[in-house]
């Protein structure tokens, strides 16, 4: 099977199972992203995006986000990942790509340093946060991998070996045990 055929099968429990137990968060999803927000994307953070997060933002293009990054992200209907984090729609994946090497650049850590002593790495694609992006996931574009961020901590990368597997698993967590609240998921 391919990525973009994996992506569409795990990335369908994940809807499926919100559109029928939590309505409010399956309506805070976006279409899908075009080749040319993707491409316009690459182009501005000067790498390629893995083709894990390519399939899925080609199957939906994250959550719909307040312009304004502070503004009522907590708790909104597009918190429907565990620690009520929001997956990045493509601009808001430059926008956050772009604060952490900023991050990164103010701090004095050069790209090449070791990965597990970084803040950010030129080759983290981040695709989910939590209200105030001190917090996230990312996938490595050189291996492939999840890891985490978080502030004033090294990153974490024994999160999951893929994004479908990481999928998989908070598919695998609202049909064991997922509540709803409001048309809401709550963790």
């Amino acid at each position: 099977m391919s990525d973009a055929h994996d992506m569409r099968q795990v990335w369908g429990r994940v809807v499926r199972w919100l559109a029928e137990y939590a309505p409010r968060n399956a309506e805070s999803l976006q279409e899908p992203a075009t080749q040319k927000m993707i491409n316009d994307a690459e182009t501005t953070m000067g790498i390629a995006i893995p083709q894990e997060i390519r399939s899925w933002l080609l199957i939906n293009n994250g959550v719909k986000v307040d312009p304004d990054p502070l503004a009522n992200m907590a708790a909104s209907p597009s918190s429907f990942l565990p620690c009520e984090w929001h997956l990045l729609p493509v601009e808001y994946i430059v926008k956050v790509y772009e604060r952490q090497m900023k991050l990164a650049q103010d701090a004095g850590h050069p790209a090449h340093t070791d990965r597990e002593e970084l803040i950010w790495h030129r080759n983290w694609v981040p695709f989910a946060v939590e209200a105030d992006w001190l917090y996230g996931l990312f996938i490595d574009a050189e291996t492939g991998a999840v890891g985490g961020w978080s502030d004033g901590d090294t990153p974490d990368f024994e999160t999951h070996a893929t994004l479908a597997g990481y999928f998989n698993s908070v598919a695998d967590a609202m049909i064991r045990s997922g509540t709803t609240e409001d048309g809401r998921l709550v963790w």
